[in-house]
């Protein structure tokens, strides 16, 4: 049989709900998608729950499942995808959370837990952090840039944990958690004291960088605080290629999802122009997917600006990204043909009116280029996909990606 390679195109939260702005619409309903129309008349579709029913995806598990991991296996925390990602070197024992830069007043009340999201100054801001916070009580804190205003931050030293609570209040006008230990352990008792220190020693810093009081004069909201949570140490995971046999590649800008593909041994290409948010440089992704699937059987290509938008309430954003995916689609197929299996999916929903994720399945369409309309489906939207098919879990993707390539070992004799 002949075997197909395979397109794998993730738009983060882009499973939607009828939307008052859009006259009761979804973004992927309003949004206009020739490409997609036209692979839809030889696709199958329907419905997938990242990870069961009900349960509310992270971006962080989702991936892991679509993959083909299990994440209630292989789970153990985002901090260390977010470091690996953002470019950090892990150690065993090092433990790795994920953080926004934030902008708090007063007595650390917080005002923006993104400060204002874009940060231009975020590279140096970190390059000043690693300067001037060393040690706290000798454990070493190192700060990664990742995209807008995320940072990873990892600490390195003994008698840690990550058993630890995480700072990140997730609302405005709250003030800054303090961490607190979540079992019994002297390593997490220690670890929480660590982080509160840190805490403080970086509002210090930052509230004395001349880099904030440049964006306060001109009227930017200052990014004087690191908020962070989702705390993990650092553990190895399964490589993608001794478990499907797929050399891999992933084309993506999201420090988190980067660092995924990394642990997973996957080549991840991060194209210039391409931010992991709404003004992402999709052709300059379309070209560098199109190449690599001149040199890999499996390419996947994420986009997270659907996701900013819907965290930001903006539906207009989210049909403009979902259009310009379409027209993304559509420079892979001119560059490569249409002779390859493709999916394209969301890691979970993000409703704009929302904002955060939920439970809701997220559409799903595979097509196949050698299949007829079997499923008869006319277009891909939430409402149109529960015509289709197929009703399955994010663990189910990878197989069906390799069954219908013709890659799939044959189970039992």
């Amino acid at each position: 049989m002949r075997q197909y390679k395979i397109l794998l195109i993730i738009a983060d939260g882009l499973g939607d709900r009828p939307t008052r702005e859009l006259n009761g619409r979804t973004p992927l309903g309003a949004a206009d998608k020739p490409n997609l129309r036209e692979l839809i008349r030889s696709s199958v579709g329907g419905l997938m729950d990242p990870i069961a029913p009900g349960v509310r995806a992270g971006s962080d598990t989702s991936h892991l499942a679509i993959f083909g991991l299990d994440p209630f296996k292989y789970y153990r925390g985002r901090g260390a995808f977010e470091a690996i990602g953002a470019g950090a070197v892990l150690e065993p024992g090092d433990v790795a959370f994920r953080g926004n830069f934030a902008t708090v007043e007063g007595d650390l009340t917080v005002i923006d837990r993104r400060a204002g999201r874009k940060i231009e100054e975020a590279d140096d801001l970190v390059r000043e952090l690693n300067e001037k916070v060393g040690e706290i009580d000798g454990v070493k804190a190192m700060f990664y840039h990742g995209t807008e205003h995320r940072v990873a931050v990892v600490l390195r030293g003994q008698g840690l944990s990550d058993k630890v609570s995480d700072t990140d209040p997730h609302e405005v006008n709250r003030r800054v958690l303090e961490s607190r230990p979540l079992d019994g352990t002297k390593e997490a008792e220690r670890t929480a004291e660590v982080l509160n220190k840190l805490t403080r020693r970086v509002y210090e810093v930052l509230s004395q960088s001349e880099l904030n009081k440049l964006r306060v004069s001109k009227g930017l909201p200052p990014a004087n605080v690191i908020l962070l949570r989702g705390a993990s140490i650092f553990e190895g995971l399964p490589k993608f290629k001794d478990y499907t046999g797929l050399n891999a590649g992933a084309v993506s800008a999201t420090a988190l999802i980067k660092g995924i593909c990394k642990q997973l041994g996957m080549d991840v290409i991060t194209p210039p122009g391409a931010t992991g948010g709404v003004d992402s440089d999709l052709n300059a992704k379309a070209d560098a997917a199109a190449k690599t699937l001149e040199e890999k059987d499996f390419v996947f290509v994420h986009v997270k600006g659907t996701d900013a938008a819907s965290h930001d309430g903006n539906a207009r954003a989210k049909v403009d990204v979902i259009e310009r995916i379409d027209r993304m689609i559509g420079r892979i197929l001119d560059r490569v043909g249409s002779e390859l299996v493709i999916a394209f999916t969301g890691d979970h929903t993000t409703p704009v009116e929302v904002r955060e994720h939920t439970s809701d399945p997220v559409p799903f369409m595979l097509y196949l280029p050698f299949q007829a309309n079997f499923d008869g489906l006319s277009d891909f939207n939430e409402r149109e996909v529960k015509k289709g098919s197929l009703r399955i879990r994010g663990l189910d993707v990878t197989n069906l990606l390799l069954g219908y390539s013709n890659r799939a070992e044959k189970y039992g004799a």
